[in-house]
């Protein structure tokens, strides 16, 4: 079992006594200091925001259940104490759901069906940021869809890339794009066709439009490596 060792003893300290000041002295319920304590623990980084319930279980003795009940309550009460920037924290959320391992193990939450249609499956279990990343896709203009599991979230890929235009991440310039996907090299009659096109004469909507079918294709048919590359084009911090 690992131990909880502070990254930042002074700070956590200081803000742990600055808030309990800050609503006097023995007003705060027993409920409420231990909620301050876990957002300050994982603010702190001494329990990492992205492990997994279990593993953030273990670090507290405590059942799975009653973390993510921690994780859940800590926030809505103590919110103001990890605030960022929207961008920063899809940024954040993003790079850790969309990794090998992450997408690989969130695969086998997906029906065949479900692939075939093009979407892909993300496990998210802190229900913070499950909800800022719901949040990210209804602002795209896409559904949250969940799969057995109610951490798993099933999006479509086009919904991904939509997402990353409106949150700045996607290049959008066609030419870089093309290029980026021409050194891809993916076998794609859409794709064929765009690149014989006069570069001038081809818009965003053409370019959104390849890496749309080039990416519900490479969820379906399981293709790994095709998938990375895309989601690198897309996000372009994932590379």
């Amino acid at each position: 079992m690992q131990q909880l060792e502070l990254h930042d003893p002074a700070s956590f300290a200081q803000e742990f006594l600055r808030q309990t000041q800050l609503q006097g002295f023995g007003a705060l319920s027993k409920r409420d200091l231990e909620l301050l304590v876990f957002v300050l623990l994982e603010r702190d980084g001494a329990i990492d925001r992205n492990a997994s319930n279990h593993a953030a279980a273990a670090q507290l003795r405590v059942t799975p259940a009653r973390l993510r009940a921690l994780r859940q309550d800590g926030y809505a009460r103590w919110r103001q104490l990890v605030a960022e920037p929207a961008a920063d924290a899809l940024r954040r959320i993003l790079g850790h759901v969309l990794t090998e391992a992450n997408l690989r193990a969130g695969s086998r939450h997906v029906s065949e069906r479900s692939r075939k249609e093009g979407f892909l499956a993300v496990r998210i279990e802190h229900p913070d940021d499950r909800q800022q990343f719901e949040q990210a896709i209804l602002d795209a203009g896409g559904l949250p869809v969940y799969e057995r599991n109610r951490e798993v979230l099933a999006i479509r890929f086009d919904t991904l890339v939509a997402l990353a235009e409106r949150a700045g991440f996607l290049h959008a310039d066609a030419a870089t794009v093309l290029a980026q996907l021409r050194a891809m090299a993916p076998a794609s009659q859409e794709l064929a066709e765009l690149l014989r096109k006069d570069v001038t004469l081809i818009t965003w909507q053409d370019t959104r439009n390849a890496i749309n079918s080039l990416g519900a294709r490479a969820v379906a048919g399981g293709a790994e490596s095709a998938l990375r590359g895309l989601l690198g084009i897309v996000f372009p911090f994932l590379r």
